[in-house]
């Protein structure tokens, strides 16, 4: 550390206190009973305001638990290169407790073997308003947001590059379970009790990755047990392995390790622009503008010299006689663009379809639908849980079916799939109704896509070919 400079500073918010890390050797930890993710009046907050002053902190770190910012993934069938975010709100809506607001999503897509993975951060947006709010109040000159999970990540991706299952433990025997390669946050789930099954878990590494996932860390002390179908490659770690290794006090978590080995602060993870966050950052203006003012002196006097070379020559050279030539029309036609198809599925799938409404016999009408489209296995009953949306479960082993089930029920039995449906299910695909279903005098399914768009004729010259670039079905995956 240079001489006089400011220690880092890393505050970390809890439920119902807060804990606030120094990067020394002594004195270094202090914690208070505050709940900094509700409006804090300046009485609530004086304690905290007069450690600032005492330790001198006015720029810190805030470690963001992971059940205030989730991180989702999603699967789209094709590439794309954006999305909205009103769409992104659509497939994560199903699996977060909490109202999304658009200003509180950061994402990325990831383009891997023909597919888009969008790796979504969802942000509890009344907490962190309310964070930020008791913050300013507290007269830090500069603060930033950092996940636990990608602080965790931060460090383990300077020791392993590959795939990768991480626990941490938490508070109240919860335990948080990531899923990363190198260091990028694939999904995040709070697990508790002393037993984690994570075999579901384990089995949504393959949406992302060609194989399933068995590398897993585990702390030295872990007090549960796993519960896994899977073989898995147990490597343990320790905190104070980590403090030793980058040569810190052997009393900061690791999360709070990843953030203070870093060179410089992070910047943050949340992005409330409009813009993916997946897009290159601009560079410092300032660095670049002597070599914009050199370069653009060089071309002027280049363009001078050409300029005088030329009409220096043009003086000696005859004049051409001018050819009047008739230009040669090419006749333009519309093309019809290729209305793009999704890949059928088997038949023999088997099925079972639930009434999740007070309306009887609505199980029988979709019933009549699937068997329009030729599935033989198919069971009918009722939900025992009442539902106000429609529902689609899908074993993980089946995905490929989702786009299939999403284009052939457009707009009669509209639904955004999820693969979350045990292998060990008896069925392959349960749909289960919880809007009611509009029967008409004709039965058949409607052809149109309700989230594939369809190119519209397009004027080509008639020697080429249109490609359209369309988006695919979503095989929505849940980290639940």
């Amino acid at each position: 550390m240079a001489l006089f400079s400011k220690p880092r500073v890393v505050i970390w918010p809890k439920d119902n206190s807060v804990n606030i890390y120094l990067d020394r050797t002594e004195n270094n930890i202090f914690s208070l009973d505050i709940n900094l993710w509700k409006s804090c009046s300046e009485s609530d907050l004086q304690a905290l305001s007069t450690l600032f002053t005492e330790q001198g902190i006015d720029t810190a770190t805030i470690l963001i638990p992971d059940d205030v910012v989730f991180t989702k993934s999603f699967i789209y069938d094709s590439e794309i290169t954006e999305i909205d975010k009103n769409e992104v709100i659509g497939l994560a809506k199903s699996f977060i407790s909490f109202k999304i607001s658009p200003e509180y999503i950061n994402y990325d897509l990831v383009q891997s073997s023909g597919k888009t993975i969008i790796q979504a951060r969802i942000f509890e947006k009344s907490k962190i308003t309310a964070l930020e709010d008791n913050l300013r109040s507290l007269n830090l000159k500069t603060f930033s947001f950092e996940s636990v999970s990608q602080s965790i990540a931060n460090i383990i991706s300077q020791k392993y590059t590959d795939q990768y299952f991480l626990i941490f433990p938490l508070e109240n025997s919860e335990y948080l379970l990531m899923l990363a390669a190198k260091d990028t946050i694939y999904l995040t789930s709070i697990i508790k009790g002393k037993e984690l099954e994570i075999q579901k878990l384990i089995n949504y590494s393959k949406l992302y990755f060609p194989n399933i996932i068995t590398k897993i860390f585990v702390p030295t002390d872990l007090a549960a047990d796993l519960i896994a179908t899977t073989k898995l490659d147990k490597s343990p770690y320790s905190q104070s392995s980590f403090a030793t290794e980058y040569k810190k006090t052997s009393n900061l978590p690791v999360p709070v390790l990843g953030v203070m080995v870093s060179k410089s602060f992070p910047p943050g993870i949340m992005n409330t622009s409009d813009t993916n966050s997946s897009q290159p950052k601009m560079e410092n203006k300032k660095n670049i503008l002597p070599f914009i003012a050199v370069f653009v002196v060089t071309a002027a006097l280049a363009s001078i010299i050409i300029w005088f070379v030329l009409n220096k020559n043009s003086e000696n050279t005859p004049e051409t006689p001018i050819v009047d030539t008739t230009p040669t029309v090419v006749q333009e036609t519309p093309t019809e663009a290729p209305t793009p198809t999704i890949a059928p599925v088997s038949k023999t799938l088997k099925l079972q379809v639930l009434n999740a409404t007070d309306i009887n016999g609505q199980a029988a009408v979709l019933k009549e639908k699937l068997t329009k489209l030729g599935f033989t296995s198919i069971a009918v009953g009722n939900s025992k849980d009442k539902l106000t949306e429609n529902k689609l479960q899908i074993k993980v082993s089946q995905a490929s079916a989702s786009a299939y089930f999403v284009q052939e029920l457009a707009g009669f039995f509209d639904v955004v799939p999820t693969t979350d449906l045990p292998e060990t299910s008896t069925y392959d695909a349960v749909f289960s109704i919880g809007i009611k279903l509009e029967v008409t005098g004709d039965t058949s399914i409607a052809p149109s896509l309700k989230t594939t768009v369809t190119p519209s004729a397009t004027a080509t010259k008639s020697a080429s070919t249109a490609t359209p670039t369309a988006k695919a079905n979503p095989t929505v995956t849940s980290t639940e």
